[in-house]
């Protein structure tokens, strides 16, 4: 039986409570991660983030062990990396923003693609006379003495953007202090309830996230309206868009407005004429109507207990309650949103 120590044995434990603790278990890969780089990035966050830094081997055995959370789709990204397990209860998208924000700076290494043109400014430097002057002056900058100091008499591109660091650059970089190169960990996959998230899902800009969820929202917006599918966000520009669709087909079928419709439509000197119009035609088909009434009523003999002052009567009750019809219709209408 082969031997495990007890620190081994205390270590899976560990990280076994550890993944039994926290809802959100991430990889990440350490390979380009400096320690102290690591340090410092660990002190940042460590009231949100718990880290663990162990053997691939006690990672795995952890996850096979692990009857509460399916882990098993993380094991491949143990693979060529020097991994580390992320322990945390925050989304998994917002501790990808975390993690990928916390970055530190590191000197460059000889054979690394610069991120960006390097540039030393002119100015003086720490530096005394010595071979250094020779170092300076094979990355091509000028120098002179001042004071006792070496100074650089001129700003030097001495290495563009992606092409590769040389050594005597990246020394030269690192003896003035110059660190170049933005270092992170960088996350190979979050677990979350059962989810395994990429970071190619997670690696995404919040501002194009956000206009992309306004892009939906509009084209989701004009296909309702497209198919009439009404809803509290488009109903007004459906029943907008209905009332002109309307107007547009009664002028293009020539139909006879109504006398409402003629009065919006008229200029205001129009309206008045329009106006004493309805009000004779509608006098003229009452007149007409009791007339028609009177003489139903004689032909068929009277009615009992008729009196001709009776009929006057309600011929005058009847003008009073037309003429207060008429002076109802002629006060101003509150204009609604579609006029």
């Amino acid at each position: 039986m082969t031997h495990v120590s007890k620190k081994k044995i205390e270590e899976l434990i560990k990280i076994k409570d550890l993944i039994k603790k926290y809802k959100v278990i991430s990889i990440v890969d350490l390979t380009t991660l400096p320690s102290s780089n690591l340090q410092s990035i660990r002190n940042k966050l460590h009231d949100k983030i718990e880290f663990r830094v162990t053997k691939k081997s006690l990672i795995i055995r952890a996850i096979d062990e692990i009857k509460e959370k399916d882990l098993s789709k993380l094991k491949p990204y143990l693979e060529n990396s020097i991994p580390a397990l992320l322990f945390s209860n925050e989304d998994p998208f917002r501790l990808f923003r975390l993690i990928k924000d916390n970055k530190t700076n590191a000197p460059a290494k000889p054979g690394q693609l610069a991120p960006m043109d390097l540039t030393i400014k002119a100015g003086p430097t720490p530096f005394t006379p010595g071979p250094i002057i020779g170092e300076l002056g094979a990355v091509g900058l000028q120098t002179s003495v001042e004071q006792g100091k070496i100074v650089i008499k001129k700003d030097k591109l001495i290495v563009k953007q992606n092409e590769v660091i040389k050594p005597e650059v990246a020394s030269i970089l690192a003896k003035l202090g110059v660190e170049p190169i933005e270092v992170r960990m960088s996350v190979l996959g979050i677990y979350d309830n059962g989810v395994i998230y990429e970071k190619s899902v997670l690696d995404i800009s919040q501002e194009e996230y956000i206009n992309s969820i306004k892009l939906a929202h509009s084209q989701a917006l004009k296909l309702a309206e497209e198919i009439g599918y009404i809803s509290k966000d488009n109903v007004e520009s459906l029943l907008i868009k209905a009332y002109r669709n309307a107007l547009a087909l009664s002028k293009e079928l020539k139909l006879e407005a109504t006398a409402e419709a003629q009065q919006k439509e008229s200029k205001p000197e129009e309206k008045k004429e329009i106006k004493e119009e309805i009000k004779e035609e509608r006098k003229s088909e009452e007149a007409e109507e009791s007339r028609e009434m009177k003489e139903e009523t004689k032909s068929e003999g009277g009615f009992v207990g008729y009196k001709k002052e009776v009929e006057e009567k309600a011929q005058k009750i009847l003008q009073d309650l037309q003429d207060k019809k008429i002076h109802e219709q002629e006060k101003p209408k509150q204009k609604s949103m579609w006029d």
